[in-house]
């Protein structure tokens, strides 16, 4: 059962006796923005149906993925989320099977053909290994979220009732003292 990129992650729902969501779950945080499904208001490409139905956004070309590419990108690759451990494990994985297959009796040139595939395969595997358990934190970090500012509320209704009862209390003590004081 995984999602794709462009889906936000399925919350299960509000815990028993809950009302509304708080306040940041309609509102999207930073780290929701980017992995959020594409809208009209931040889309620069649309196309809009006969039929009156709202403009859904296209989908890229790859022309527009290549023009977005700009030199400065290569010199933050470290910065991309599970970019180090994908270029570690085909790193690894090219330098023992090209190393390997040169041993076995290959020739360098096509120990080396070996190498690169071992090192895209198990590059493109480990990081999309990183990014499947990063969506599935990010899930379990939303749901941790909600519960928790759901159990704040509870604990703020919980000290407002416990607070007015208190007042009532005084007041009903008030009104029983007598109205006269002997010392």
């Amino acid at each position: 059962m995984a999602q794709d990129d462009d889906t936000p992650p399925k919350l299960r729902g509000p815990p028993p006796g809950a009302t509304e969501p708080p306040d940041h779950v309609k509102k999207p945080q930073i780290y929701e923005i980017f992995n959020s499904p594409t809208t009209p208001e931040n889309s620069h490409s649309t196309t809009a149906s006969s039929e009156g139905q709202p403009a859904r956004p296209s989908r890229p070309t790859f022309k527009e993925g290549v023009q977005s590419i700009k030199s400065d990108d290569f010199l933050k690759i470290h910065h991309i989320p599970c970019a180090r451990e994908g270029f570690m494990t085909g790193i690894g994985a090219g330098t023992v099977v090209g190393m390997g297959r040169y041993f076995v009796g290959a020739r360098a040139p096509k120990a080396a053909n070996w190498a690169f595939g071992a090192f895209l395969l198990g590059s493109v595997i480990q990081w999309e290994y990183c990014q499947a358990q990063r969506r599935k934190e990010r899930a379990a970090m939303a749901r941790v979220v909600e519960v928790m500012d759901r159990k704040q509320a509870e604990k703020k209704a919980q000290a407002e009732e416990a607070a007015r009862l208190r007042r009532e209390a005084e007041m009903a003590k008030q009104a029983q003292k007598s109205w006269y004081k002997f010392w």
